[in-house]
C-alpha cells in the first residue's frame, strides 16, 4: 500500500485535520530510509523499537484530544470511535511486544498505521467531523 497523504483524508475541519497532517508528516518522516534508528542506549537490541514508540505516543496525545472533544460534545459515536482508537494502539503494541523493528520491517509497521489511517478516517473521522460542523460544534476550515 502506498504511503497516505493528508490530502486525501482532510475532513474540512482544522482540529481533527491537524493531527491527520501530523501522523501522515511524523510517519513519512520516522520511516525516510535516509533517517536512522537512534536509540539512546546505542545499538538496537530490538527490546523496544523506538519508532514504533514515537508513533504510539503521538496517537496517544491525538486520540486524548479527539476524544475530549467527542466527550465534551456528546458526540453520539464516540464510543465506536474510541474502540478503533484503541485498536491502532493495541496493534502497535503487539508489534512490539513481538519486537517487531521498524527500521528492518518498515513497510509491515507504515503499511499498518496507513491501512489503519485510511479506514478509521472514512469511518470514524469524517463522520465525526461533519457532526461537529452540522451541531455548530466546530467550523469547517477552522
Amino acid at each position: 500500500m502506498p504511503e497516505i497523504g493528508h490530502h486525501g483524508l482532510a475532513t474540512g475541519v482544522r482540529e481533527i485535520d491537524a493531527d491527520t497532517e501530523a501522523l501522515s508528516f511524523l510517519m513519512s518522516r520516522i520511516f525516510d530510509p535516509l533517517v536512522e534508528c537512534r536509540r539512546g542506549e546505542g545499538n538496537c537490541d530490538h527490546c523496544q523499537c523506538t519508532r514504533i514508540d514515537a508513533v504510539l505516543r503521538y496517537v496517544r496525545r491525538s486520540f486524548a484530544r479527539q476524544e475530549d472533544l467527542m466527550a465534551s460534545a456528546a458526540y453520539p459515536g464516540e464510543t465506536a470511535h474510541r474502540v478503533d482508537h484503541a485498536a491502532l494502539v493495541e496493534q502497535l503494541k503487539a508489534m512490539q511486544a513481538a519486537r517487531v523493528c521498524a527500521d528492518h520491517d518498515r513497510i509491515l509497521v507504515r503499511e499498518a498505521v496507513n491501512r489503519w489511517l485510511a479506514a478509521h478516517h472514512g469511518g470514524y473521522d469524517r463522520p465525526l467531523a461533519n457532526w461537529t460542523v452540522t451541531r455548530r460544534i466546530l467550523s469547517p476550515g477552522s
